[in-house]
């Protein structure tokens, strides 16, 4: 009587194929940005060295920016993304009480 009920294998296989699909998805668009990123970076560095300035991306854009372009994206609040918070016990410690009434509560 274990096994009374029947399994749905392809509901199992389909949400697994989604989760894959959608891992790839997130993947290739954190591969792009990265790849593009390290190649405007390590371009900077090259400059620095005594490389050529002419080298251009997929879109035809120049990799090393002109001196009136500014960072984009997760570069502007990378200082704020890794920053610990002022009073840091103070916090842990309010926020470990909260869930433990919130687990107690309604758990």
């Amino acid at each position: 009587a274990f096994f009374k009920h029947q399994i749905h294998w392809f509901s199992i296989f389909n949400s697994f194929m989604m989760v894959m699909f959608l891992t790839g998805l997130v993947a290739l668009i954190l591969l792009r940005t990265l790849r593009k990123d390290y190649a405007k970076y390590s371009m900077g560095h090259d400059l620095e060295l005594g490389g050529d300035e002419d080298e251009y991306d997929d879109n035809g854009k120049p990799l090393v920016p002109g001196p009136g372009t500014e960072e984009s994206g997760w570069k502007q609040v990378h200082g704020d993304v890794f920053r610990a918070p002022r009073l840091l016990p103070l916090f842990a410690a309010l926020l470990g009480t909260g869930w433990q009434l919130v687990v107690l509560t309604f758990g």
